[in-house]
């Protein structure tokens, strides 16, 4: 009997032990530690917006419906993030990889579709979704997926349209404060194959920012809808030994349109041999630049500095009062078409340039310079700028003239084919060439943030670089894309020292806009103009780069004897392009220095201003924010363009200060106790002076803490700069981040 109850005892002891490893977790989620968190919230709950990068290689297209209005595709989406709960002990400091299962149990971006009507994801052999964990916490989370989504598609033009067909990525349940989805490798975010092709679609690019686009095939398709027809009401009607009169009818059919597709294809080939001739003759017409800075200038705007040896010789500081400059050459207007070249012009030999272009830091009221010229993107190094001492009024001013107006004799260029005068090979060559021939050290330590700049130029390339950024003549064609007053145009005028605005109601209309040019001389600005303007976008997103900061811009366009504006100040930097005519401009001592706000103030507060001028085209003037200015077209100029790009608007340490500090105090109070004691009774209902001394202590507390972090969080400011930044133009080298809605 005794040896029946220990056989039962040890029977019991092994049937508990098989029950306590019911619940026993698995070795990954140990590992990971999963049971120790609440994957419901995402990581970093509370605290600035989890990153998360995206990549998509699209796989196929598999259809597009025109019918239906939708496309489907396959495609490989990729999610990047990282979560720190996830992070484990790694001696070879390897990844781990994981299929669907463990999907279930962690935090994942609610990453959909938005108009999309059907997907899936697909599960042969099994769930194809792979979760690679590395041990630092970064995630990647892939997935392949099919999908139909809607295009929104325009056949006013059919069969000669061109269709965009975007897929767009969206949160569904977390906004902008919680989640900020961007591409991960910029525009080489989204890979295909380059074997995709469809039937009757040519595509022509994948785009990471605008999705896909897809051109229909000419009159090939309607030649084939005949054929179609003609077989289909064939099949549906008896078979008889004569011919009917439908078939007449689609063979009469069937020969038109086949008729109209030779047509189009001979009127195409002969315009295409035409426009290859006009190329040919446009080609031989660059080649004949070969005096100054044209020989130095390669087709796409490029200075080779092997060709030439430099002369910089040191560049005079004050302006001669007094002193007098011929006018500028003229400059071509034609609206022709631009001509992208490759190819640099090599061996000239540039030793022996004249002086054509001088600057000058603004000095004061009585310098007043009357030089004519035009600034753009600096390629230019190979120019000599000399300390020329003009003669004064009532000399040899006729032989002077005649003589300079020689020396700096250009061809004439067209606008639309100016070579660019700035360099775009990164965002500091950028900014040198803009400013030059200032230097850039010598900008940011005697007038970033402190004083005035100007650049006068006497140079008809700059001129004409300038003067193809934006135009009066442009903007009819501008006006016809359906601008709206408020948004993209305002129109007004200063009166009696105040600004009234003549805006209409809804859309521009351009010869409402002319008139009130003409008769009221009205000043039109216009917003953001880099919309629609090429040069402007890769412009202002080297710039953006360069500062680290948003980078806007608008365009100033005032009739003769007019001023726009009232004196005022801005809470921006500010450089000033002139493009076309002359701009008179007043600057005034500041009674706000770096104002972080816009501001007009009355002509008997500001007193005489400090720096008085004459900005022609391709002059650069910069100053700081707070600087009190105005300005006025001269009599006798028809009118005055010129662009305004302005930057670092709410981004001193004041500001960033009030953005950190939050999250440094949210941060600091998880860990030091003191920051988490309740304030005094009644301190909200009573003065606070006597608490001067502990707001004094706890602010030590975030100090010492800020020292000795390595990370300070600056969640809204650099959120908004992610967010509202530009993407690099199309055909840049540059490959930014590009987030936000995906």
């Amino acid at each position: 009997m005794s040896f029946s109850r220990r056989h039962n005892s040890k029977r019991e002891i092994k049937m508990r032990k098989l029950d306590s490893t019911k619940v026993r977790p698995l070795k990954t989620e140990q590992l990971l530690h999963i049971e120790d968190h609440d994957f419901a919230l995402r990581p970093g709950f509370g605290g600035s917006p989890i990153p998360v990068g995206i990549d998509v290689q699209v796989e196929s297209i598999d259809s597009i419906s025109e019918v239906d209005m939708d496309f489907t595709m396959t495609l490989y989406l990729r999610h990047y993030w990282k979560d720190e709960r996830l992070s484990f002990q790694s001696n070879k400091n390897k990844s781990m990889t994981f299929d669907g299962r463990l999907i279930k149990k962690i935090w994942v971006p609610d990453v959909f579709f938005v108009h999309s009507k059907r997907s899936f994801i697909h599960d042969t052999t099994v769930e194809n979704i792979m979760l690679r964990v590395y041990p630092d916490g970064n995630v990647l989370f892939s997935l392949r997926i099919t999908v139909s989504a809607m295009c929104f598609m325009d056949f006013s033009r059919f069969p000669l349209d061109t269709q965009n067909c975007s897929l767009e990525l969206e949160s569904y349940a977390y906004n902008e404060d919680d989640l900020m989805l961007y591409w991960k490798h910029g525009n080489k975010s989204l890979s295909t194959d380059e074997h995709i092709s469809l039937s009757q679609f040519f595509i022509e690019e994948f785009s990471a920012s605008s999705g896909l686009a897809f051109y229909s095939s000419t009159g090939i398709t309607t030649v084939l809808t005949m054929s179609t027809i003609m077989t289909g009401v064939s099949a549906s009607m008896p078979q008889v030994s004569y011919i009917k009169a439908v078939d007449v009818y689609l063979w009469i059919s069937f020969l038109f349109v086949f008729l109209s597709v030779i047509e189009y294809a001979a009127v195409n080939y002969l315009t295409t041999i035409e426009e290859r001739k006009q190329l040919k003759k446009r080609g031989k017409a660059s080649g004949m630049y070969s005096m100054d800075a044209v020989q130095a200038m390669a087709f796409d705007g490029c200075f080779h500095d092997t060709d030439v040896d430099m002369d910089l010789s040191p560049f005079p500081e004050p302006c001669e009062e007094n002193e007098t400059r011929t006018s500028q050459t003229n400059v071509s207007n034609a609206d022709t078409p631009r001509l992208k070249r490759k190819r640099s012009l090599k061996g000239n030999d540039l030793q022996q340039q004249k002086p054509c272009s001088t600057a000058c830091p603004v000095k004061a009221a009585a310098n007043r310079s009357s030089r004519g010229g035009v600034e753009e993107k600096r390629f230019l190094p190979a120019f000599s700028f000399q300390d020329r001492k003009m003669p004064k009024k009532g000399g040899k001013i006729a032989e002077v003239a005649k003589e300079t107006q020689a020396e700096c004799k250009r061809p004439k260029l067209d606008t639309a084919v100016s070579p660019s005068v700035l360099s775009f090979e990164s965002p500091e060559s950028l900014f040198r060439s803009l400013i030059s021939p200032i230097k850039e050290e010598v900008f940011f330590r005697d007038y970033w943030e402190q004083k005035p700049l100007l650049v006068q130029r006497n140079d008809v390339l700059v001129a004409a670089y300038y003067q193809s950024l934006f135009q009066l003549a442009h903007l009819k064609e501008l006006c016809s894309q359906g601008l709206c007053y408020g948004r993209d145009v305002n129109v007004c005028r200063c009166v009696n020292g105040k600004k009234k605005v003549l805006n209409k109601e809804g859309r521009v209309n351009y010869m409402q806009l002319k008139k009130d040019f003409d008769q009221k001389k009205a000043t039109i600005q216009f917003h953001q103009p880099q919309r629609f303007k090429e040069e402007l976008w890769k412009i202002q997103e080297k710039l953006e780069c360069y500062f680290g900061s948003l980078v806007g811009s608008n365009v100033y366009i005032t009739p003769q004897g007019s001023q726009g504006l009232p004196p005022h100040y801005d809470d921006v930097e500010v450089f000033i392009l002139q493009l076309e005519g002359e701009k008179h401009w007043r600057l005034y001592k500041p009674t706000v220095p770096l104002a972080r706000e816009y501001n007009v103030e009355p002509e008997d507060r500001i007193g005489s201003p400090t720096h008085e001028f004459i900005l022609k085209p391709g002059d650069l003037l910069y100053f700081p924010r707070g600087t009190i200015h105005q300005a006025d077209t001269p009599q006798g100029i028809s009118y005055s363009t010129h662009v305004t790009i302005s930057t670092y608007q709410n981004n001193s340490w004041g500001d960033f200060l009030l953005d950190a500090i939050p999250g440094l105090v949210f941060d600091t109070a998880k860990e030091d106790v003191a920051l988490r004691t309740s304030i005094p009774r009644q301190l909200l209902m009573v003065d606070t002076a006597d608490c001067t001394k502990k707001l004094s202590s706890l602010l030590r507390r975030l100090a010492d803490r800020l020292e000795n972090s390595r990370e300070l969080r600056s969640s809204d400011m650099k959120k908004d700069f992610i967010m509202h930044r530009l993407p690099p133009c199309l055909g840049c080298d540059s490959d930014p981040l590009t987030p936000g809605r995906v």
